[in-house]
């Protein structure tokens, strides 16, 4: 059918090797078209634009969620990271179940991959807590015909969900802002850490948030990844750190107290730069990474000031905290 046919020319840009940032914005501003012209359906209403608060961070509302297609490079990455994955677990499977948890109105990260994998051969569930998302998604995949492909779609909390005996072979979950602030990305990788199978590919692999230091200036003084350094990563979120986390610290069912963390920066590394910021890095799969400020998910936050002709060291005592609003706490200790 048409629309299928068309699905695929919009989203081939986001698979191709090279970067071409005008091609590449284009075909994202053409994606976003083509999915609000098949679900034809208002999102910017107070249903839309309602984020839904739960008791460990925010799922962003319909429209919010619908808007993240226009980060077309963090689209790009998700896209051909989940593709690669799929494709290497077919190397080894006559089938494969990819879980997608946050999938939002459109699927957005694995929408333009149904087409491109044998039907046959994979099942996806697509997981959202927001029945306006759903509703909107259904209709969705009703316009695209896909009801002969293994798409199930399921409307709970990601981190209340119990997998099934079904257990996926690959996990999605993209419900972050930079520096893990806010959303749920850190609870829902955990608890669906603890059902998954060794095997499972989580999608992004690893996120890490370090803390850096950012220089003022203008950018054309010095190339922009010049205005920053790296110091130290101070929380990661992997299958591996999770693991440890999880042997080590959880105190109570459902209770996770993550490590302190204190960093000590001596007045010499402190010297030419005049502000502490906090770093959001992300391995997507294997080779596709979102590396700093190339996307939202990346940009840098502001912290702090440094003082100028700072003679003393400064500590950053930071702890990561699951709650109504998630994010690393953190205290600025002078001297």
């Amino acid at each position: 059918m048409q629309e299928q046919k068309d699905l695929i020319r919009i989203t081939e840009e986001f698979l191709t090797d090279n970067i071409d940032y005008q091609k590449l914005r284009k075909a994202a501003e053409e994606y976003k078209t083509f999915l609000y012209q098949l679900c034809s359906c208002e999102l910017d209403n107070e249903t839309g634009r309602s984020d839904i608060q739960l008791s460990s961070g925010k799922a962003l509302g319909t429209f919010w969620a619908a808007l993240c297609i226009d980060d077309f490079i963090r689209t790009r990455q998700f896209i051909r990271g989940i593709d690669q994955a799929i494709r290497e677990k077919r190397q080894h499977n006559d089938s494969i179940h990819v879980l997608y948890a946050g999938s939002g109105p459109f699927a957005t990260l694995i929408l333009p991959l149904i087409l491109r994998h044998p039907k046959e051969r994979v099942k996806y569930t697509l997981l959202d807590i927001n029945p306006f998302s759903l509703e909107i998604l259904n209709r969705l995949i009703a316009r695209l015909e896909l009801q002969e492909y293994k798409l199930e779609v399921i409307c709970a909390d990601a981190t209340q969900y119990q997998l099934s005996s079904d257990t996926p072979d690959i996990i999605v979950s993209e419900t972050m802002q930079n520096a893990l602030a806010k959303e749920q990305q850190v609870p829902i990788f955990i608890h669906l850490m603890k059902q998954a199978k060794p095997d499972t590919v989580f999608i992004p692999e690893k996120i890490e948030l370090s803390i850096g230091l950012q220089k003022d200036g203008d950018l054309l003084e010095f190339p922009f990844l010049e205005q920053y350094k790296k110091v130290d990563t101070v929380f990661e979120v992997s299958k591996e750190a999770l693991h440890l986390v999880l042997q080590s610290k959880e105190t109570a069912p459902g209770e996770i107290i993550f490590p302190e963390n204190s960093l000590t920066l001596e007045k010499h590394v402190l010297k030419d730069y005049s502000q502490l910021v906090l770093l959001t890095e992300i391995k997507v799969f294997c080779n596709e990474r979102i590396n700093l400020n190339e996307s939202g998910l990346t940009t840098p936050l502001i912290i702090d000031n440094i003082p100028e002709n700072v003679n003393q060291s400064i500590t950053v005592l930071s702890q990561y905290k699951i709650c109504t609003e998630p994010k690393l706490d953190y205290q600025i200790v002078v001297g």
